[in-house]
């Protein structure tokens, strides 16, 4: 089962490394992992290109939607995974996912669950400033989910004149579409609060996206209509 992994990653260098290596430790391991470079101005590419076998490609600054959108066009394996360059997976993500489609091939997309931290090197005053839960929550976000190729362009690509919440935009056309996808009870991500997160800094525009989708989920009266925004957006004081 060939798995691309896609990262889009903007000025990412602190934590691109430690991104990289959670998927380099997958149980199940990817076919390619594409890094796309989304005109940052540190060192984010030289990190990518020191990792042996990793793909880099390079765009203009255009946002994170932008980014997957043209991982997905270079990408050569069956199924997707996303994971943002400051998030971690945990190490069988990919292996537990697999399992769901061998066991139900009649599904096209898996979930799992996010668990959020507060990256260690902020400051006690930062740190101070988000109240994160340590219970995981449905990860309705693009690092939880696995993919199959053809079904992810059914849907079409992410929204890339979003300024935020493309992901939830996108969500909400495939399950629009009939998509058919499940949610695992286990954690697949550790998402990464640093204070620069692009959620946090789009927070009406992804509240919006959010609702919408929780609205589309509600219609369809399924197992995952019971959706907790604490997956997507942290509590602030």
């Amino acid at each position: 089962m060939g798995i691309s992994v896609i990262i889009p990653a903007y000025n990412a260098s602190r934590y691109l490394h430690s991104a990289i290596g959670s998927v380099l430790a997958q149980t199940h391991q990817a076919a390619e992992i594409i890094v796309v470079d989304d005109g940052s101005s540190d060192d984010t590419a030289s990190i990518a290109a020191g990792f042996s076998g990793i793909r880099v490609l390079s765009m203009s600054h255009q946002g994170a939607g932008a980014a997957r959108n043209r991982g997905v066009a270079a990408a050569t394996g069956r199924y997707l995974a996303f994971l943002d360059a400051d998030d971690l997976w945990l190490p069988t993500k990919l292996e537990e996912q697999v399992a769901v489609f061998t066991e139900h091939p009649q599904l096209k997309g898996v979930f799992g669950r996010v668990r959020q931290f507060v990256s260690p090197e902020l400051g006690a005053e930062l740190r101070g400033r988000y109240k994160v839960g340590s219970d995981p929550a449905p990860g309705y976000v693009a690092g939880c989910l696995l993919i199959e190729r053809g079904a992810f362009l059914s849907v079409g690509n992410f929204d890339e004149s979003l300024a935020g919440g493309e992901f939830i935009e996108w969500m909400v056309r495939a399950r629009r579409g009939g998509v058919a996808m499940t949610m695992l009870e286990s954690t697949v991500l550790l998402r990464r609060i640093h204070g620069a997160n692009s959620v946090l800094s789009n927070i009406a525009t992804i509240q919006d996206a959010y609702l919408k989708l929780a609205r589309t989920i509600h219609k369809g009266a399924d197992n995952e209509r019971h959706i907790n925004p604490e997956s997507v957006l942290p509590a602030q004081k």
